[in-house]
């Protein structure tokens, strides 16, 4: 078909089939002297005459004749119909999981994401010429004796929507993607039912496919069956039912539990993962954030040093009403480990001389005789944490004590610090994500978005953040042998912190790939700031756009294919006469002039005219692919 687009112009496959009517006018010929000639038969029959008639034999040549031009013609129309319906109407790739399984099984180092072709300057100067032409030009009337003969349904290209030519620019193939593309990160953008979920769907049943040791953990806000239950359904075809962990808090008596705050190499990792979850804003917000990443440190510094482990529930108590037993916690250690076990006996009257109020004086004690030469930092921060006017601290910390309270409500107070509820690291419910990135499988985080979003968002910046440390600590101590990791993230704007930046940045070092999906780019601007939005943008080298109807989203697609060469064509058409010639004198012309201008490959307002389940796809090895998503049938 593409040879067939360069030989002819775009106009002759939108333009009405002369060949068509000219093949039944020939056929009703055929038909006219195949009657006339049997009439001849029958006279001649019931007469009894042997000479055949004249008449007969004309009609018998006359019939053959019109009946081979009828075909003649009928092959030459049947091409421009099948080429016109490919350009005027739309259809579904239905295809079992099975089959889809099977395409990427073809090759073990690609994933199948459907069918389409490269799209480049060929199939743009087609599509401007297309574009150029009236409405009523790019419609299609098929035959009725022609539609069982024809994949044809107005039906399935009214409910696609868009622009259904976009795909009748080229024969469709298979379109495979290598697996180490991903790992360039990629970005999903689309309106709502336009094919994310499917395209999700397929990459992560890809991921499984092609590389059963991989971990896959996916954020999805929305916990969509069809998604869940699919991943679910591969695992347990695999044999290993108990490698999908299931995280719902809007389902807590199936979720699994999963302690953001373990695995870390430092504790000065625990405060900022929580700071991570507080969104960002501005210069001022950053200093709000510092002043709020101390305080959280100063706490996990003395529940370390006390022996106690960092839990969200137990830094939210120390920070709202258990400051002083803290305090008085790491003072009663740092005199047990300087003067002993009995510790009090031998200074309790130096304490007394200090202050009437115990903790009192035990910090005076601390602060101005034993801090100048034997200080320890975890008690000398808690201790300034106690001694700063509660009211300044409460008005800076508003918003870690609101991401905290939204953390710690139940039921993610079990679900997210379990040895708050008795729940030990080694109970079979509790998900680690440092052994789970060694020992694969899924862990399926469905966040609730649609009823809670600000809970939703501050556990999936959370996750983020505790995704983003067990990618630093095999950066730094793996061995390369690890497997995969793809990390999934829909609604992405919802999540993104620096946490997801740094991912971004590194990740692909320690084997990390992330995948963000998100309805438009003014969506992360909301969220966080312009300068992250280029970030992602920057940061992410795969880019496949559904349907988007925003500029700044539209023009961000766009600029991925940047401009070409495309030819242009312009028709000229002329005639002249003169009033000192005769009437008969006069001249004229026509002709095509074709020039060169440089256009965009894929125009903002093409991403708009996309249909549902079409995606426009720029990857990080160059290629342009134009892809249809294949659906599941459905069940009847």
């Amino acid at each position: 078909m593409k040879k067939q687009l360069q030989m002819h112009t775009v106009d002759n496959y939108f333009r009405e089939i002369f060949e068509l009517k000219q093949s039944f006018i020939w056929g009703l010929a055929a038909v006219f002297f195949a009657l006339n000639g049997g009439w001849s038969l029958l006279v001649h029959y019931f007469s009894g005459s042997t000479k055949v008639p004249d008449a007969l034999a004309l009609c018998g040549m006359a019939f053959i004749a019109c009946l081979l031009m009828a075909l003649v013609r009928f092959r030459q129309a049947w091409p421009v119909i099948k080429i016109q319906n490919k350009l005027c109407s739309n259809r579904l790739v239905v295809e079992t999981l099975e089959d889809v399984r099977q395409k990427t099984l073809k090759d073990p180092n690609r994933s199948y994401l459907g069918t389409g072709y490269r799209y480049g300057p060929e199939h743009a100067s087609s599509m401007y010429r297309i574009a150029a032409l009236p409405s009523h030009r790019r419609a299609l009337t098929v035959p009725p004796v022609l539609k069982k003969f024809i994949d044809h349904n107005p039906e399935i290209t009214e409910v696609l929507g868009g622009e259904p030519f976009l795909m009748g620019l080229d024969d469709e193939k298979a379109i495979t993607v290598r697996h180490d593309t991903w790992r360039a990160h990629c970005i999903i953008v689309g309106l709502p039912g336009t094919g994310k979920t499917t395209l999700l769907k397929l990459i992560a049943l890809n991921k499984l496919w092609s590389d059963p040791n991989c971990l896959l953990i996916l954020i999805d806000p929305k916990n969509t069956p069809e998604l869940r239950e699919g991943l679910k359904a591969e695992l347990i075809r695999q044999g290993r039912p108990d490698d999908f962990h299931y995280f719902a808090p809007a389902n807590a008596s199936e979720s699994c539990v999963i302690d953001c705050l373990a695995n870390y190499n430092r504790s000065t990792e625990i405060a900022t993962r929580v700071i991570n979850t507080i969104p960002a804003g501005g210069s001022s917000g950053e200093v709000f954030r510092s002043f709020c990443w101390e305080r959280v440190n100063q706490i996990v510094q003395a529940m370390e040093y006390t022996g106690e482990k960092p839990t969200l529930m137990r830094i939210r108590y120390y920070l709202r009403e258990g400051l002083v037993a803290l305090v008085e916690q790491t003072l009663n250690r740092y005199f047990e480990v300087r003067f002993g076990e009995n510790w009090q006996s031998a200074i309790q009257a130096r304490f007394t001389a200090l202050s009437k109020e115990p903790i009192e004086a035990k910090c005076q004690f601390y602060t101005t005789v034993l801090a100048k030469d034997n200080p320890e930092p975890a008690v000398s921060g808690i201790i300034d944490q106690y001694s700063q006017d509660p009211n300044a601290v409460r008005s800076k910390t508003g918003s870690l004590n609101a991401v905290l309270e939204q953390l710690c409500s139940d039921p993610l107070s079990r679900l997210l610090s379990p040895s708050d509820h008795g729940v030990m690291d080694n109970d079979p419910k509790v998900v680690n994500l440092r052994d789970l990135s060694n020992s694969g499988g899924v862990l399926y985080m469905a966040t609730d978005g649609l009823t809670d979003p600000i809970i939703s968002g501050a556990i999936s910046k959370l996750a983020s953040s505790a995704v983003a440390a067990a990618s630093a600590e095999r950066y730094n101590f793996g061995s390369g042998k690890e497997p995969q990791v793809s990390f999934m993230i829909d609604e992405a704007h919802n999540a993104l912190n620096e946490s997801v930046l740094d991912l971004l940045a590194v990740g692909r070092q320690s084997k990390f790939e992330l995948i963000l999906a998100t309805q438009s780019m003014p969506d992360i601007v909301e969220k966080t700031s312009p300068a992250t939005a280029d970030r992602v943008k920057g940061l992410c080298a795969n880019t496949i756009a559904l349907r988007c109807e925003d500029s700044v989203t539209k023009e961000f697609v766009s600029e991925k294919f940047n401009e070409a060469d495309i030819n242009r064509e312009s028709t000229m058409r002329s005639n002249a006469t003169h009033t000192t010639e005769g009437i008969t004198e006069f001249g004229g012309g026509a002709g095509v002039r074709v020039t060169g201008e440089e256009r965009s490959l894929f125009p903002p307002w093409l991403v708009a005219s996309l249909p549902n389940l079409q995606a426009i796809c720029s990857f990080s090895n160059g290629d342009k692919i134009l892809l249809r998503l294949p659906v599941e049938p459905r069940e009847e």
